[in-house]
């Protein structure tokens, strides 16, 4: 099971494009280190998944190639939002692709995934997200958009419907205790899906959350997450702690200190 969530964070007098998720995998036995939020081979997007991983990184990785290997993409002059109908499509040819189906089966098992795509369309000005998911009864990929000036400012998805219930609950009351709305959105949505994390009731969903961000100057950001291992504070990252010694370039969020950069830490553990 997977939790994801998409929101825009306020900053100062600016917006940024938060995408975050657990860390776990599920289904028999549990893997607390995958990777579920992903850079694209263009720098203004990102990508999460929830569900089957038999079908997510298949899909995610023929949609990475095609990202790459297509200069109109990679280089970010196909708008956003030309980038999701060809994620679609991409998507639906993978699905159209499969054979060899068992004795009697007329069309393949159903995709049991959710995608979450969204970044800054440079074309309209605009952040931008949608869900992407399987529609069983015309057996097609479909797009549902997300945030905007008539969408809610956050968002949760996963395969867990009580939970994205939980979770719009909770991080609809933090933010009235805190006297925001949904125009000042700090790192609540990210915080409730920290909690959901360790909440026994939702065994599916766990693991060191991982978090990324899409900047207006179309650049995007993965992050390491410090997070309590044995009670001490490790950099985490997909889920995984970093081994002793293990050193990489990525920023920092601290839930108790905020971002940073690593030369902010090499200097504080000098």
């Amino acid at each position: 099971m997977t939790l994801l969530t998409v929101y825009l964070r306020r900053v100062l007098s600016h917006y940024e494009l938060v995408i975050a998720s657990d860390s776990r995998l599920s289904g028999g036995q549990a893997l607390d280190h995958a990777q579920k939020v992903f850079q694209l081979g263009r720098s203004d997007a990102l990508i999460a998944f929830a569900g089957d991983t038999q079908w997510a990184y298949p899909l995610l990785m023929q949609m990475q190639r095609a990202i790459e290997n297509y200069p109109f993409s990679s280089s970010r002059r196909l708008p956003l939002s030309k980038l999701k109908g060809h994620t679609l499509r991409v998507f639906q040819q993978t699905y159209d692709a499969i054979h060899s189906l068992p004795v009697g089966q007329r069309h393949p098992d159903k995709p049991d995934n959710y995608f979450l795509l969204g970044g800054y369309d440079w074309q309209d000005d605009k952040f931008k997200a949608w869900r992407l998911a399987f529609d069983a009864g015309n057996r097609r990929f479909i797009f549902r958009r997300l945030l905007g000036a008539n969408e809610s400012k956050f968002f949760f998805s996963g395969d867990n419907k009580q939970a994205v219930v939980d979770a719009i609950r909770r991080t609809r009351l933090l933010l009235r205790e805190r006297d925001r709305d949904g125009n000042n959105i700090d790192m609540e949505p990210f915080e409730i899906l920290c909690e959901i994390t360790g909440d026994e009731r939702y065994p599916g969903i766990g693991g060191v959350p991982q978090i990324g961000k899409v900047y207006k100057h179309l650049n995007t950001q993965l992050f390491q997450l410090m997070w309590s291992c044995n009670g001490v504070s490790t950099p985490h990252f997909a889920g995984r702690p970093l081994q002793q010694g293990e050193r990489n370039s990525l920023p920092i969020f601290d839930p108790a200190k905020g971002f940073y950069s690593v030369r902010e830490m090499t200097a504080l553990e000098d």
